[in-house]
């Protein structure tokens, strides 16, 4: 059976709190202690119904994750992708890829020191002052 019983906005601190104390204060998602400011009691947008508390940041992105495949990710509505991709993605980024190239539009730190130079050259008024950030950009390229 359904339960279609309707929340009233001043249960939602006894929800969150009756969820929190079922977790032991941890979020489900992530495992971390959920402090008082933090608390978002979250809900499913297509039933209405209340799932768990979480920390606000780990419901938005729960929510992020579950808009785009409502708008773009016809892919992972199908059975077992999602939960897939989910379970492969924490392995996948914290695999070392030090071996591989930097991506062209990625800035490590000395590339945005320099970009900082050049502003400053292109801005300076005098030759000498231009001569300096010239320099300072030689030797950062190095």
């Amino acid at each position: 059976m359904i339960n279609t019983t309707k929340l009233k906005q001043p249960q939602i601190y006894e929800w969150r709190e009756r969820f929190l104390e079922k977790n032991s204060g941890k979020c489900p998602l992530c495992g971390e202690a959920i402090l008082p400011k933090d608390r978002a009691l979250d809900h499913d947008h297509k039933t209405g119904h209340i799932r768990d508390t979480l920390h606000m940041d780990c419901n938005i992105l729960l929510g992020k994750i579950e808009n785009y495949i409502g708008r773009y990710g016809k892919r992972f509505r199908e059975e077992g992708v999602l939960h897939a991709a989910l379970k492969n993605m924490s392995s996948y980024i914290h695999t070392d890829y030090t071996q591989n190239p930097l991506h062209p539009t990625h800035r490590t730190p000395e590339d945005k020191v320099i970009r900082v130079y050049k502003r400053r050259m292109r801005l300076a008024k005098t030759q000498a002052t231009k001569d300096k950030y010239k320099k300072l950009i030689q030797e950062a390229k190095r």
